[in-house]
């Protein structure tokens, strides 16, 4: 009886089955490391300011805003891209984000929202990003301004006393600060 017929068949289909491991293996890390570098390429890429403003730029107000404000920076001081302020920093917050912010995307492309209508919707969009940021206790904002961003001996008295009693009053960033970096919208 020769070697092949003594194996049983598990052993004949565990023969057969590695052959391709050896070299399935190798092309499955390959094609796991270029998939991970193109999501996290696309990453980078979709929290530049450049490719907010692709789309944000033909809704006329959004990006003329942020340039007039504090935060676009002024080249003494630091400037916050507009993910610094809409996307969360934690890895996977950010990921769900991202994911989420897809269907912005397809509303953009389909002509769901566009320039006409862009103010009608503004009110909604601003209302969902205020929860957003009141839910999460202003997450992005305190992700800049802490320690020596956020010296609290260095603002007006005004502002510094009402920062100190902020967390007494269950208020945070956002609920001050709605108009700092985009006009007042008005909620009706």
């Amino acid at each position: 009886m020769t070697n092949k017929q003594q194996q049983t068949r598990w052993q004949r289909l565990w023969a057969w089955l590695k052959k391709p491991l050896f070299i399935g293996i190798p092309i499955g890390v390959v094609v796991l490391i270029l998939g991970l570098a193109a999501v996290q390429g696309s990453l980078v890429l979709s929290s530049t300011n450049s490719f907010c403003f692709s789309c944000h730029l033909k809704m006329d107000t959004i990006v003329q805003e942020y340039q007039a404000s504090s935060h676009y920076g002024d080249g003494s001081n630091i400037a916050a891209s507009c993910a610094d302020c809409h996307v969360p920093h934690p890895y996977f917050e950010m990921l769900q984000v991202k994911i989420a912010a897809t269907a912005d995307i397809y509303h953009m492309m389909v002509g769901t929202i566009n320039k006409q209508n862009f103010e009608e919707h503004r009110p909604a969009l601003a209302e969902k990003v205020w929860r957003d940021m009141q839910a999460n206790d202003s997450a992005n904002c305190r992700h800049c301004h802490q320690g020596d961003n956020f010296d609290l001996s260095k603002q007006p008295q005004r502002a510094r006393l009402n920062h100190q009693q902020i967390e007494q009053r269950g208020e945070t960033c956002i609920d001050c600060h709605q108009a700092l970096t985009h006009k007042r919208i008005v909620i009706n």
